[in-house]
């Protein structure tokens, strides 16, 4: 009886979850409200209480069910980058890319988080959070590239935190741009994109006044 309650705990919480990302790429997160998603889940609003705190709550919730292999990649590579870390960072943005283009529930909630997140205090909520992620992972970004820059991956001269910058943002535009302009496959061309850039990183010239 345990076990059934639990499970059945677990499938409401997937339930609203869904009607989260349904509500918030229909109406934007802004102007979504805890009714809309307790109904989309034919659900009550005292059931949404019984798993999220409020509407930044599942909102973080949302975007963590969708997992992305560049943080988890990056905390192995940094403990252990072996002989080939930066193959290795090439490989996994090119896997986000795919996973992006192929995987419908991370399609969704990356137009909710790049098109439908208008200003409000939620929003800037889980924003805030999002930015010390992401200052996190361009740590470790520079991290992983200062260690494929001592194998001798990398030019000596390359600033390892610019290009961890440089990196992070071309994913990121890459991804915005294509949901924008849906004019290729993605998937198909996540190869090239990902060999494009880190061939330029390969071959950076040193900065200027540097």
């Amino acid at each position: 009886m345990v076990r059934r309650t639990k499970e059945q705990a677990e499938q409401t919480r997937e339930a609203l979850l869904d009607a989260a990302e349904q509500v918030f790429h229909a109406k934007g997160v802004a102007r979504a409200t805890l009714d809309d998603i307790a109904r989309a889940a034919g659900l009550t609003r005292g059931a949404f209480y019984w798993h999220f705190k409020n509407k930044a709550d599942i909102f973080t919730a949302m975007c963590d069910r969708v997992s992305l292999p560049m943080q988890a990649m990056l905390d192995v590579l940094v403990a252990h980058p072996g002989s080939d870390p930066l193959g290795a960072l090439e490989a996994n943005g090119r896997d986000i890319l795919r996973q992006v283009a192929s995987d419908p529930r991370t399609l969704c909630v990356f137009e909710i988080i790049l098109f439908k997140t208008e200003l409000s205090e939620v929003v800037a909520e889980v924003m805030a959070e999002e930015a010390e992620r992401a200052a996190r992972c361009r740590r470790q970004l520079a991290q992983v590239l200062r260690s494929a820059q001592q194998l001798g991956q990398l030019p000596v001269h390359l600033d390892c935190e610019l290009a961890a910058f440089a990196l992070n943002s071309y994913l990121i535009g890459c991804i915005r741009e294509w949901l924008e302009l849906r004019e290729f496959d993605l998937a198909e061309r996540a190869g090239w994109l990902m060999a494009m850039f880190f061939a330029g990183l390969r071959h950076a010239p040193p900065q200027a006044g540097g």
